[in-house]
């Protein structure tokens, strides 16, 4: 009788989980029980409906409670998409032999370009990515430029910048890239 109300419970709460659109695996033990309690008395299913009730109560708690952790991450995501400005304020300066980290797809480094003059910059794992940046007085004063890397190749030849600029690279393909100083 026991095992009998415990069964018809267990399928209830499945069923209940089903109804709220969750999948939840169902054991080859539970699907055998809910044909046993068809033929059960009217008073056995009066008893388990409200305590049916109870637990169609409490899911609905957890799932509000699940919803609010969800929701969390998205908040760290804004937060994170947020420090990628910062990364140009504070990036490294332009250099004869440095070179930037492996660059997934959508990440992005700076550097910035104090010093006048010609700076040669490839990509170390492919080297026929090529561009060159020129550093010249008078030229047009800009805090930020932004260049793409895609198809591998880097998204201007060359560019001139005025000192003081910062350049930021975005890696757009599917391949880590880099940016590396002759």
């Amino acid at each position: 009788m026991i095992n009998k109300k415990f069964s018809f419970i267990l399928a209830a709460g499945i069923l209940s989980l089903a109804a709220c659109g969750q999948e939840q695996p169902v054991a080859e033990e539970s699907t055998e029980p809910v044909a046993e309690e068809q033929e059960s008395t009217t008073e056995e299913e009066t008893t388990t409906a409200e305590e049916t009730t109870t637990e169609e109560e409490t899911t609905t708690e957890e799932d509000t409670t699940e919803e609010d952790t969800t929701e969390e991450p998205a908040e760290e995501t804004t937060e994170e998409g947020a420090e990628e400005e910062p990364v140009a304020e504070n990036a490294p300066e332009a250099k004869s032999g440095t070179a930037s980290n492996l660059l997934s797809n959508g990440e992005t480094t700076s550097f910035v370009f104090n010093e006048t003059g010609e700076f040669s910059i490839y990509c170390e794992p492919h080297p026929v990515m090529q561009m060159t940046v020129l550093v010249e007085e008078g030229a047009e004063a800009m805090d930020n430029i932004e260049v793409d890397i895609a198809d591998y190749e880097f998204g201007e030849d060359t560019i001139t910048v005025a000192p003081g600029t910062t350049i930021v690279w975005t890696n757009q393909d599917q391949v880590q890239h880099n940016v590396a100083f002759e």
